[in-house]
């Protein structure tokens, strides 16, 4: 087997592992570069192979790091089937109609600002997501399925987001069974709504993410307490909580933790608005697969004929509704995109409720640096949202263990799981500091040295 790196190494974006077993070429995920759309200069607008040649797409979730190419790669005259699992082919086609509309509206924006250059194109368009729609093949958890003579796939719950994958192909070489593993992105353990992520034995090969290979984060009970604490604030205050999350995963993990806190820790419940239209179709997806839940959490959402929502749950679908709920009194909780609060409603909702220092704004996500969500996280004094300043008076909590990645502790458990003996080990989808700190760890587990490949490496194993 050959395997070159191209993208998401010694970076946390541009997910594409490109797999050469015999004459076959498998692709593994096809993601978005951390890089402006407009950017004629963007990795996003070329690939470093040619998509003619791949014989299969093996997707391990829907987040746009790991998909956000598969238009363009159809678009580039890739033919060939786009496996999945169920629940990631059902958001799949919502996140990639979501970014051909963002892609719409800011390439409008940018060529009404220069009138006189060139017009900038999409990377890709509506009717390339359709294709990439049309070529889906879905592939439930723990059924090995030959996708090509000679290769079984057999995808594994990643426990990251609903939907994820850990990719495992098993294939004969030079006269021996031999097995790869494409973690994707693992998820925390004991988090309550989702599984732990599968514990998958007798690896030859591995290349496993290290998004947080060098942080630890707090355990679940103490989050949940932390946003007990919060929760309880606010309604002695009779104010406002604000929660910058991502529409994908995050939202929904939020909506779930606090109904446990009103059904299960007996909080006193406190309306919770979540303010996102894509939210709100990603939600319903998340309704459609109930069996992807822990039984805890399905006990507990199963009481109620709507998972994700209740009588305490308001969605606003439209911006008058978004509107309203600057007039509305606390106590009360608004979960609004964008995650890093660069962009979305999100910013209409802080700037209402920055000065109050009875309101709080919770950060739940890895917020990259330069952004706003980092400006808040830092405690800085006075920020800038939609061009005024504002004091920042308001508490700011930053509870970042809510994460859906698996942090130094969870991979170095799952590590130990494997069983160890691993022939061959691949760092992948940090930055060099993750990367660098997990190395130590994942090495006591495989007989040759762990490997950080760089962009566009390839290795024969």
């Amino acid at each position: 087997m050959r395997i070159t790196f191209h993208g998401a190494a010694r970076q946390v974006t541009g997910t594409a592992h490109l797999l050469e077993i015999g004459s076959h070429k498998i692709l593994l995920d096809c993601g978005l570069f951390d890089s402006n759309r407009i950017d004629l200069d963007s990795p996003n607008r070329q690939f470093s192979f040619d998509p003619l040649d791949l014989d299969a797409v093996i997707v391990s979730h829907a987040h746009n790091d790991h998909i956000g190419r598969l238009p363009c790669l159809v678009r580039a005259g890739y033919h060939g089937p786009i496996v999945t699992t169920p629940a990631t082919g059902d958001i799949l086609s919502v996140m990639l109609r979501d970014s051909a509309r963002i892609q719409r509206e800011d390439l409008r924006n940018a060529n009404h600002r220069n009138p006189h250059a060139e017009p900038i194109e999409p990377l890709f368009e509506l009717v390339d997501v359709e294709l990439v729609v049309d070529r889906l093949q879905r592939l439930p958890y723990a059924k090995p399925t030959e996708i090509l003579p000679g290769i079984v796939l057999t995808y594994f719950d990643a426990g990251h987001i609903l939907g994820s994958a850990m990719i495992q192909l098993d294939y004969e070489e030079g006269g021996r069974q031999r097995r790869f593993l494409f973690t994707g992105d693992l998820g925390r353990r004991q988090m309550g709504l989702l599984p732990d992520p599968t514990i998958v034995k007798d690896i030859d090969i591995l290349v496993s993410e290290s998004t947080y290979g060098n942080r630890e984060l707090e355990p679940y009970d103490k989050l949940i307490k932390q946003l007990h604490a919060i929760v309880a604030r606010a309604t002695r205050l009779q104010s406002k909580i604000v929660i910058p999350a991502f529409s994908l995963g995050r939202t929904q993990r939020m909506i779930y933790c606090l109904q446990e806190l009103f059904a299960v820790h007996k909080v006193r419940p406190i309306p919770i608005y979540v303010d996102s239209p894509l939210a709100m179709r990603l939600t319903d997806i998340h309704r459609d697969h109930p069996d992807a839940y822990t039984p805890a959490a399905r006990q507990m959402m199963d009481k109620d004929p709507m998972y994700f929502g209740s009588k305490y749950v308001e969605f606003c679908a439209t911006w008058d509704d978004s509107r309203r709920l600057n007039y509305l009194p606390g106590p009360l909780v608004i979960i609004s995109s964008s995650g890093m609060c660069e962009a979305g409603r999100i910013r209409h909702h802080l700037r209402h409720i920055v000065d109050d220092p009875d309101n709080a704004i919770v950060i739940v996500s890895y917020q990259a640096e330069g952004t706003l969500g980092r400006r808040l996280a830092e405690g800085v004094e006075r920020i800038q949202i939609m061009d005024q300043w504002h004091e920042l008076n308001a508490a700011v909590y930053v509870l970042d263990g809510f994460s859906g990645h698996a942090d130094r502790n969870d991979l170095a458990w799952w590590f130990e799981q494997t069983g160890g003996q691993i022939e061959r080990g691949f760092l992948v989808h940090g930055e060099p500091e993750g990367l660098e700190a997990l190395a130590p760890i994942l090495q006591p587990h495989l007989r040759n040295p762990v490997v950080i490949p760089d962009r566009l490496a390839t290795y024969e194993v």
